[in-house]
């Protein structure tokens, strides 16, 4: 499998935790509209370098 579920189920509570942080008034001076993409933009590039080097591992292999 190119990913474990538990690294997308805390990746996506991550997510939910800081949206529901922006809306709550002590925290509505940061910006976690911004952290939040910054996780999202995170993660998708942790997701395509794990199916890359999957790729890149079946090519070696086939050599």
């Amino acid at each position: 499998m190119l990913f474990r579920s538990a690294e997308v189920v805390s990746v996506l509570m991550l997510v939910v935790g800081l949206i529901i942080a922006k809306h709550l008034p002590l925290l509505s001076s940061l910006p976690l509209s911004q952290i939040t993409g910054i996780v999202c933009f995170t993660f998708a590039i942790y997701l395509s370098l794990r199916i890359y080097n999957a790729e890149l591992k079946k090519i070696r292999a086939e050599e």
